[in-house]
């Protein structure tokens, strides 16, 4: 399948390599039109069947388009701030059409849901999923085009010795068998995250990162301090926090995160103590599989969403974005996976703090055991440990 926005994004940067293009021009003309962006279907939220999932790019057109995202990304600072009102995504991973199920909450008959909300990405856009490629393209196209409506933190699969293990890499491979080819084109995109920013404060009061807090961080500043490119984020111990740590249920302070072998846990009093240090109301991260799409933690101060459903193989999660309106208040779109049960019914349904503050948190109890995350209604489930760490 041939997609038109990435004919039109193509023939714009290509043409001018070395030259971002006017980017307030180019905003307003795409705002005037309406134009549909790389998701080419506007389509209802249900109808997921029909999307084209698969763009046959080439490596001659995405090098330009990794160059010139590059080049916008670097400009930002490592700290992200970002205006409200804004939607807040979690982890991805690859599902391109759960991606199209998210834009389209926000559709009209006239427009893309993609033009008329600002969204706060917090990464993990590849690996697990078969198309993490048509994402991370998708959301540079974006980037690109919409600078201050889209913004993109950086996950912990958007490191190189991750993803060249989970599937992004296989899958490179696999839709460009010039090995050569494809290992420039996987490098690329490694380099490009290396410019993403860790972090992001939402209005002065939301600090929404991928993973967690951590014991080095102490002020904002701290955040702001840390240098790009971060090519290995062992290389930071701030970063690494920022990208790995988990919250703990019945835990004081910090301990080594033994379930992932990589980062810390961090206990409820570590996010209060850090809420009032900072003035922040909340904490938004993701990095964890929510049974019901979103979970609370230490009273309603930190929050876990994740946005891919119907991750798991074994049980059918939720997927969840947060809505953050002008007046700072919170609610959640929850996206119900796509089932042949659930195919033709409702696939989105508008929950506010229904479920247990705790869901899908693990306990030390659980960890020690061997145990990671899950639950499925309100009742607290874990599941145990493959073998290896827990990525």
């Amino acid at each position: 399948m041939r997609c038109a926005f990435t004919v039109r994004l193509i023939g714009r940067f290509t043409s001018r390599p070395r030259t971002v293009p006017a980017i307030c021009d180019v905003e307003r003309e795409l705002l005037e039109t309406g134009v549909v962006l790389p998701i080419e279907r506007r389509g209802d939220a249900d109808d997921v069947e029909n999307v084209g999932s698969k763009v046959d790019y080439t490596v001659e057109e995405l090098l330009p388009i990794i160059k010139q995202a590059k080049e916008v990304i670097s400009a930002e600072p490592m700290l992200l701030e970002v205006r409200v009102p804004c939607v807040i995504v979690g982890d991805i991973h690859g599902q391109y059409e759960d991606l199209h199920r998210i834009f389209s909450i926000f559709s009209s008959s006239k427009k893309s849901g993609a033009v008329t909300k600002r969204y706060l990405f917090l990464g993990d856009y590849v690996d697990r999923g078969r198309n993490s490629l048509e994402c991370i393209c998708c959301l540079l196209a974006h980037k690109l085009f919409f600078p201050r409506m889209f913004y993109l933190l950086r996950g912990n699969h958007e490191s190189q010795d991750i993803n060249q293990i989970y599937g992004f890499l296989e899958e490179i491979q696999r839709r460009f068998p010039n090995g050569s080819q494809a290992t420039t084109l996987w490098k690329a995109f490694n380099d490009l995250f290396s410019y993403f920013p860790l972090a992001a404060i939402v209005h002065g009061k939301i600090l929404c990162m991928h993973g967690g807090i951590s014991p080095k961080l102490t002020s904002l500043d701290d955040i702001r301090k840390i240098r790009r490119p971060l090519h290995d984020p062992n290389d930071n111990e701030l970063g690494l926090d920022l990208l790995w740590s988990d919250p703990m249920l019945d835990l004081t302070g910090f301990i080594k995160n033994s379930l992932r072998g990589v980062s810390v846990f961090f206990g409820e009093d570590t996010v209060s103590n850090l809420c009032t240090r900072l003035c922040i109301d909340l904490i938004v991260r993701a990095h964890q599989m929510m049974m019901n799409g979103y979970g609370f933690f230490c009273r309603r101060k930190l929050v876990t969403i994740f946005s891919a459903p119907n991750y798991l193989p074994e049980r059918v999660n939720k997927g969840a974005i947060l809505n953050v309106s002008k007046d700072l208040k919170l609610g959640f779109s929850v996206l119900c996976p796509v089932t042949p049960e659930t195919r033709g019914k409702q696939k989105f349904v508008e929950f506010f703090n229904k479920y247990n503050d705790n869901s899908s948190y693990v306990s030390r109890k659980a960890a020690a055991e061997g145990f990671v995350y899950g639950s499925l209604d309100d009742t607290p489930t874990v599941y145990r440990k493959p073998d290896g760490p827990v990525q």
